[in-house]
């Protein structure tokens, strides 16, 4: 009877570990065709080393998040950090959008899931034994309606007073490069990136791009990284090669937009690729000149 016992209070033990959050996941949480959790690769905080913390959102099939620059329709992901003393935390790394669809209106995030990452900053020096990150999320998620949502979040790592390297998880290290391959790249230097109001209502911007000639413009997109363009409306896209290779955007602008923006940004992409980067996607801005909007 007392072997009995044994067993089973072992096998309950067992189970109950193998169901337990690990340090460096949070708890799972699930709402309105959304699973939201907070991971890192790492096992141990070392002091002075900076680390990366995944958000990854994973959508039920005919659902989706937003982007950062969402469009006239949703509202981008956020999260508000709550942080030990000497802790801080960067900008929310983000993948490259998709065209998502609200009902009928075109707009930019995520069709699938997808992995948010930050940056942690670490001190030099930490006087504890672990350390705790919390962080509250706040989505929306859509379907054929939307679902605003918020979570509080919560991881606790050990610190490692060694500085022996530690062993990070193959699985969230893998999920990060991937995530951080797909974030678009800067355009290089050789592009030359010009914007001009035409109407109130209509904005051109010009990407001139050495080696263009032979690409086409179907599915040629920009995506804005604020309101001044109203993701509802088509964008036509044009091809120049003469004197030199140049794409043209006709944009309309939101009636959001805001009153005078520094400047005109966000992300082109291109289905067959940009020439001269590895990557479908490049990021793009040009400084509005002082008096072109009046304040």
């Amino acid at each position: 009877m007392f072997r009995t016992l044994q067993i089973l209070l072992t096998v309950l033990t067992l189970l109950a570990y193998s169901g337990a959050v690990k340090g460096n996941e949070s708890s799972l949480k699930k709402k309105d065709g959304l699973s939201v959790q907070l991971v890192t690769a790492i096992t141990e905080i070392t002091p002075g080393e900076p680390f990366l913390v995944g958000l990854i959102l994973d959508t039920e099939e005919g659902y989706h998040t937003y982007w950062k620059g969402p469009g006239i329709v949703g509202v981008a992901t956020n999260l508000e950090w709550t942080l030990p003393e000497g802790f801080g935390a960067g900008e929310i790394v983000w993948p490259a959008p998709e065209r998502v669809d609200m009902v009928g209106i075109n707009a930019h995030g995520y069709n699938d899931k997808v992995c948010l990452l930050t940056e942690i900053q670490v001190p030099e020096t930490i006087d504890s034994d672990s350390v705790t990150l919390e962080a509250k999320a706040a989505w929306m998620c859509c379907a054929t309606s939307c679902y605003p949502g918020f979570t509080d979040l919560k991881l606790t790592l050990p610190v490692n007073q060694s500085g022996a390297p530690q062993p990070k998880e193959d699985q969230y290290t893998a999920l990060f490069q991937e995530s951080l391959d797909s974030v678009p790249p800067v355009a290089p230097d050789d592009w030359t990136i010009s914007a001009k109001i035409v109407t109130p209502e209509v904005i051109e911007l010009e990407v001139s791009i050495p080696e263009l000639e032979s690409m086409t413009v179907e599915d040629v997109y920009f995506f804005a990284y604020d309101l001044q363009v109203n993701s509802e409306e088509p964008q036509v896209v044009t091809l120049t090669s003469k004197p030199s290779s140049k794409l043209t955007f006709t944009l309309t602008r939101s009636d959001f937009a805001p009153k005078a923006p520094e400047e005109l940004a966000g992300v082109i992409y291109h289905p067959e690729g940009w020439p001269g980067l590895n990557s479908r996607y490049a990021e793009v801005s040009f400084a509005w000149p002082a008096g072109t909007f009046q304040k």
